[in-house]
């Protein structure tokens, strides 16, 4: 069932939860100084779990409604995706279902925020994986598509999008019940690398994401978002 919330009411509900998460550390904590050592360390992993858990929804959270700044780097795309791959199985032992990799043997390195990157690919397997279940199939891959850009793709088999497709990226939209931030803080990322995000989806015959980005960062011009003509430090009048 779709569930849509607005901007104030979506930071109202993660103020909420960031309060539960350090009420429930504070009464960790004093339980655990009631407890012996063996016991103890069974508590410690439950607060460490929790502590994580506050700390991405507050990262995600900073990254979505403040500006961004981007770390950029040479980046292998297709070893990061496989990471954000073995992130997401590693976290979903008991719904694996098959993912394959088809990216050509052309694909290039990229000029990227390793970091901001990987999430992007965090938020679309591990979405991808919680859609198509035990038995059903994943498909990432990419190509380049001309105009030193790239194309990026995940696909699954899954059951599809049943709502307005133009509309799942909005902040604080969910239509799983939780807080809606992923796919909004995946739209932003790729946004701030110059890049684009589309979806194609139908009921019942799975979804594909399609990221475009350009391979250069520096080649674009930040001002008007468009594919510098010149080298980054050349300037008109220069000999």
């Amino acid at each position: 069932m779709k569930h849509e919330i607005d901007f104030n009411e979506g930071l109202s509900i993660i103020s909420h939860e960031i309060k539960n998460s350090l009420s429930g550390v504070k009464l960790g904590l004093e339980e655990l100084r009631q407890l012996p050592e063996d016991e103890g360390n069974e508590v410690v992993e439950i607060l460490l779990d929790e502590l994580d858990h506050l700390h991405q929804i507050t990262m995600d959270t900073l990254t979505l409604t403040c500006p961004v700044e981007l770390y950029i780097d040479e980046v292998d795309i297709k070893d990061l995706i496989r990471n954000a791959a073995s992130i997401v199985i590693g976290n979903l032992k008991a719904n694996e279902p098959s993912i394959s990799f088809k990216f050509d043997e052309d694909f290039p390195p990229i000029l990227c925020d390793k970091g901001l990157m990987k999430s992007v690919f965090i938020n679309l397997i591990n979405n991808a994986y919680e859609e198509v279940g035990k038995n059903g199939a994943i498909e990432v891959g990419g190509k380049p598509v001309g105009n030193n850009r790239v194309e990026i793709w995940v696909a699954d088999n899954g059951t599809g999008i049943n709502e307005e497709i133009n509309s799942i990226f909005m902040k604080f939209k969910s239509t799983k019940g939780g807080y809606g931030i992923g796919l909004s803080l995946v739209k932003k990322i790729v946004n701030e690398h110059f890049g684009k995000i589309s979806v194609e989806s139908a009921p019942h015959k799975g979804t594909k994401f399609i990221i475009e980005i350009p391979i250069d960062y520096h080649l674009i011009d930040r001002r008007s978002g468009k594919e510098r003509r010149e080298p980054r430090n050349r300037r008109e009048g220069d000999k």
